[in-house]
């Protein structure tokens, strides 16, 4: 198995598009935010010509984060033989950003497509090996059915069972195919077995109770817990929700990391033994609604790589501490809305 990570935006674009302009077989892509105004990084001009090509093209976007999308970029897509489909629910979002090349290597993280995101850091992971493979297709398939693909060939993975066999790189999914509590026991299972220290980077952290106690056991038992989060979001009032998390957290005797740049990764290590990059955010939308997806792994040198840029960031960034941050009203006020909402 070979993996590399990305850990800008543009880093990510680029792997993908040059992964893109070399198939020869197939390109599947699903995103959530996809516009076409990304300078440098035309998708929308590749996928066509691959298109064109005989490449068979099929490109999944969500209806509200891809809202605004040039339907002529869509209209020249599908007119070249590409296939583009639309997953369109009233509260649930397709949240994950998922390409495949070939059938024979995968793209997972957190990384949009949209030309304010080109500075932003963020983590994108390529991967190869049968059974992530095999895995990712079949969710690529539970996908394509919802939205109405008909292909049935593309349908005919879901017939396909999955490789059993024990791996130390596996795919992860949330919110399709019935799967709505797998992601959240991964977190569970992983965080209650920490003996030494967990770091789980999020742009939004707005934790469910489930996972705010999982954690807050891990503190009590001495093991050392960290949160690298952004000093400054794209969502201003998310930024006022984030510190009253933060704060609220850092009383339980956790560290929190706030990155001077937007930092829009998903990732947790724990230990330096277990690893996650996913779309997922931590909170109740990605752990509730939304369809998500991600790669956990063992493999040593996987970690060591993850261990290298969460330490990067540390370094860049400023530790919270408690006078930073003074609740107003308003900031309590929010709280409530979360938690009601």
């Amino acid at each position: 198995m070979r993996y590399r990570f990305y850990t800008t935006s543009k880093s990510a674009w680029k792997g993908m598009i040059n992964a893109i302009a070399s198939a020869k077989k197939s390109i599947y892509l699903e995103m959530y935010i996809f516009q076409n105004d990304t300078v440098g990084y035309n998708f929308f001009a590749v996928l066509e010509k691959k298109a064109r090509e005989g490449v068979r093209v099929v490109l999944i976007l969500d209806s509200f984060g891809s809202f605004g999308v040039d339907s002529r970029a869509i209209d020249g897509l599908r007119k070249a033989g590409g296939e583009v489909l639309f997953f369109s629910y009233w509260f649930r979002r397709l949240h994950r950003k998922t390409l495949i090349v070939d059938e024979s290597v995968v793209f997972l993280g957190g990384v949009n497509i949209r030309g304010t995101y080109a500075p932003w850091k963020d983590l994108q992971v390529r991967v190869t090996g049968r059974k992530i493979l095999s895995s990712s297709l079949r969710s690529f398939a539970r996908v394509y059915k919802e939205c109405g693909g008909k292909s049935e060939d593309i349908r005919a993975r879901l017939g396909k069972k999955p490789i059993l066999r024990k791996a130390r790189t596996w795919f992860t999914e949330h919110g399709i195919g019935g799967k709505w509590l797998e992601i959240r026991e991964q977190y569970e299972q992983h965080i209650a077995k920490a003996q030494h220290s967990i770091t789980v980077v999020t742009p939004y952290f707005f934790p469910r109770r489930w996972l705010l106690a999982r954690l807050h056991e891990a503190i009590l038992r001495g093991v050392r817990v960290e949160i690298i989060i952004p000093e400054k979001t794209d969502y201003g009032i998310v930024n006022h929700m984030n510190y009253f998390q933060i704060a609220f957290f850092a009383k339980l005797g956790a560290i929190a990391y706030l990155s001077h740049e937007m930092n829009h990764a998903k990732a947790l290590l724990i230990d330096d033994t277990i690893g996650m990059v996913g779309s997922g955010n931590l909170d109740p939308i990605s752990f509730g609604w939304n369809a998500e997806a991600g790669v956990f792994f063992t493999r040593s040198a996987m970690i060591r790589d993850l261990r290298k840029i969460l330490e990067d960031w540390k370094s860049d960034a400023d530790v919270f501490v408690p006078e930073m941050f003074k609740p107003k009203w308003y900031d309590i006020f929010l709280d409530l809305l979360r938690r009601i909402f």
